[in-house]
């Protein structure tokens, strides 16, 4: 029987019928122990981490971890790295009605994860009470006088930020979650039916230095937009200036935040993002462009290509849009610099 000295159990607690007398009570473990090894053994064991917290909030089975053995649950709790940190507890009232303690507390980022996800899993019928301990041992009385000065000291500090807050946004939130604590607090005393008093009311908000703070706000959004508008408008002025002397030859560098731009620099013709290509390719592919324009086809390259330089044009919309890598070349651009294209001859034109 030395397998079975751990399990001190007493005729009282057989659940077979006929019921062992106290002399049985080393078969009465025996078999128990041997009906809770084989459904330990039919039960499955390691799932998905994804899949732990469902099946502790839906009481699926006793137990389970995943294959990392970072979350795992034994019968009311889950915890999250080992026992020293656990993240939530199933529990039953004196009326049979049950709950969910969640833990308050953080630690690493991946167990942050896990509380996140226990919590999600957790049906919206099961209430739950966001507290710092979740196991209360045999003794209530204490985790019961811990949990509820939490709420006390957590709506105090609400308080006090959302008076000392400066804009009506924080004010509100503040006040808000000052507002759910002691709803929490008050549901936690009922639901375990604790004798401590509930909280005292959550004063109401200063409405008229609310208001004092959100005219101010307003005010200073409404500057802060009219800058905004001066900022755009004058940085579209310089920037428009140095498009000027980019097209003129006067200024070098790159432009990202407006359409591709081409100046003729020289015997190339140059993009606003950089690339050169021969004025003599360009030319090229002008005659290729307007064939297709005149037209109203477009163009894409399957099979035929039209280097120019040392890149290749991609497609050819039928509105003469080009398009090559990451440059996307409106019409008005390269009819703009046409004229200084159309003085050079060509040789060979490409078949349209």
């Amino acid at each position: 029987m030395s397998g079975f000295s751990n399990h001190r159990v007493s005729c009282a607690r057989c659940e077979h019928e006929p019921r062992h007398d106290w002399k049985d009570r080393a078969k009465c473990v025996r078999l128990r122990v041997e009906s809770e090894n084989h459904n330990r053994k039919r039960s499955k064991q390691v799932f998905d981490t994804g899949e732990i917290p469902h099946l502790w909030a839906h009481r699926a089975q006793d137990s389970a971890r995943n294959a990392q053995r970072n979350l795992y649950f034994e019968n009311e709790v889950i915890y999250s790295y080992g026992s020293h940190f656990p993240i939530a507890r199933h529990v039953e009232n004196k009326k049979g009605k049950r709950a969910v303690l969640l833990t308050t507390a953080r630690y690493s980022v991946t167990t942050s994860g896990h509380i996140s996800a226990v919590s999600s899993a957790i049906p919206p019928t099961v209430p739950v009470f966001n507290v710092p301990y979740v196991l209360a041992g045999t003794k209530w009385a204490e985790p019961h006088s811990k949990n509820l000065q939490a709420f006390r000291t957590d709506m105090e500090s609400a308080l006090i930020a959302a008076a000392r807050a400066k804009s009506s946004g924080n004010k509100e939130w503040f006040h808000g979650r000052a507002l759910r604590l002691r709803t929490e607090h008050n549901a936690y005393i009922i639901f375990f039916g604790l004798r401590n008093k509930s909280l005292p009311a959550v004063p109401r908000l200063d409405s008229k230095a609310l208001g004092e703070i959100k005219k101010r706000e307003s005010i200073k959004a409404a500057q802060k937009a009219e800058q905004t508008r001066k900022d755009r408008a004058a940085a579209l002025v310089r920037q428009a200036e140095h498009i000027a002397k980019w097209r003129a030859g006067e200024e070098s560098g790159n432009f990202y935040d407006v359409p591709t731009m081409l100046r003729v620099v020289g015997d190339e013709v140059e993009t606003s993002r950089g690339a050169r290509v021969p004025i003599s390719h360009a030319k090229r592919a002008l005659v290729l462009v307007r064939a297709l324009v005149s037209r109203g086809e477009a163009w894409q390259s399957n099979g035929h290509t039209c280097h120019v330089g040392h890149y290749q044009l991609d497609r050819i919309e039928a509105d003469g849009t080009l398009k090559a890598g990451c440059h996307v070349i409106p019409r008005r651009e390269w009819e703009r610099i046409a004229p200084a294209l159309d003085v050079l001859l060509v040789t060979e034109q490409p078949e349209a």
